[in-house]
């Protein structure tokens, strides 16, 4: 039996914007921040695409009189797109400003306690649900494709226009990483359902050992090792390109990691209980941070590989400078 443990920080992929020194960059990570754009200036970016939407849709519903020279079905996708994009950006800044105005009242009466109030924490643990990961997945697939449909008629039926129905073409390719992501998201969900990190005690500390345990997935026979990794995150919005190429997306930094690897004879004496997790938290880290925008994070990943489905799963761990 045995359990091989790494640390620190190995084969870092560099983001070439910020230096030779940034951290190892996680892709194709979850992200807690849910777009760059937050608070009020999400709320003024959300409103003239929920006013467009409106508009859209009224014209494919012939409220508004206006030439169409495509049918009420494909202008009514866009519609719909408009105005769910702008419904997003609406509700996702009230609620960001919501929320920050309830973390400052809460954090001027209690200053040095922020695990009650940084987060919405469970004492006893944290789930990580494959179902709402899959159900993300196949909901972000569905607009993807959505968004192409009108270019792929506009392509197809307008004179001159096939140059149209070649771009969406080029996207639809693409776009063929969200449904094989989905695909595996739900074999997952299948295989080892959903799953769950019971915390041995709250919060956790900088400096301090972080003890939980891990409810075993389902089919746990089917992974030949399982890897625990402990790993300080810090998100950033970075920006690349000028002028008209300009884009801004999040990226996730991988700030500092710890793992421990248990092979299948291992595994094989926990089948039915609880996986025990142990790691010492350096003291020189940085402390969660997830009120702000981008923000801190510790998290615990759980990956097990296996010759069928491999298994993925990733917790949240409150961890603090201890009062």
């Amino acid at each position: 039996m045995t359990i091989t443990f790494t640390r620190g920080i190995t084969d870092p992929t560099l983001d070439p914007a910020l230096g030779a020194n940034s951290a190892p960059i996680l892709e194709n990570h979850p992200t807690q921040s849910a777009t760059t754009i937050n608070g009020w200036g999400a709320v003024l970016f959300g409103v003239p695409f929920l006013a467009v939407g409106v508009w859209i849709s009224l014209a494919a519903l012939r409220v508004v009189n206006v030439s169409k020279p495509v049918p009420d079905a494909v202008i009514g996708i866009f519609g719909a797109l408009f105005f769910l994009s702008g419904a997003f950006f609406l509700i996702h800044g009230l609620v960001g400003v919501a929320r920050k105005w309830r973390y400052l009242r809460a954090a001027a009466q209690r200053p040095g306690e922020p695990w009650l109030y940084d987060f919405h924490w469970h004492q006893e643990g944290v789930a990580f649900s494959a179902f709402d990961a899959m159900i993300g997945r196949l909901v972000a697939a569905l607009l993807w494709s959505a968004f192409l449909v009108p270019f792929f008629w506009i392509g197809l039926n307008v004179r001159g226009a096939m140059i149209f129905a070649i771009f969406a073409s080029l996207f639809a390719l693409a776009g063929l990483a969200f449904w094989y992501r989905w695909l595996q998201m739900l074999a997952d969900l299948i295989r080892y359902g959903n799953s769950f990190l019971s915390y041995d005690s709250f919060p956790y500390s900088l400096g301090g050992t972080l003890r939980a345990r891990l409810r075993a997935p389902h089919h746990m026979e089917d992974i030949d090792a399982l890897t625990l990794t402990l790993r300080c995150v810090q998100e950033k919005y970075v920006t690349t390109g000028s002028g008209q190429n300009r884009s801004t997306r999040v990226v996730c930094y991988e700030i500092y990691k710890e793992e421990a690897t248990l092979d299948r004879e291992r595994l094989a004496g926990y089948a039915g209980a609880e996986i025990p997790v142990e790691f010492h938290v350096p003291a020189d880290q940085p402390t969660t941070n997830l009120a702000s925008a981008p923000p801190i994070y510790w998290e615990i990943q759980s990956c097990g590989n296996s010759s069928k489905i491999n298994y993925e799963a990733y917790f949240l761990v409150p961890v603090y400078k201890a009062p």
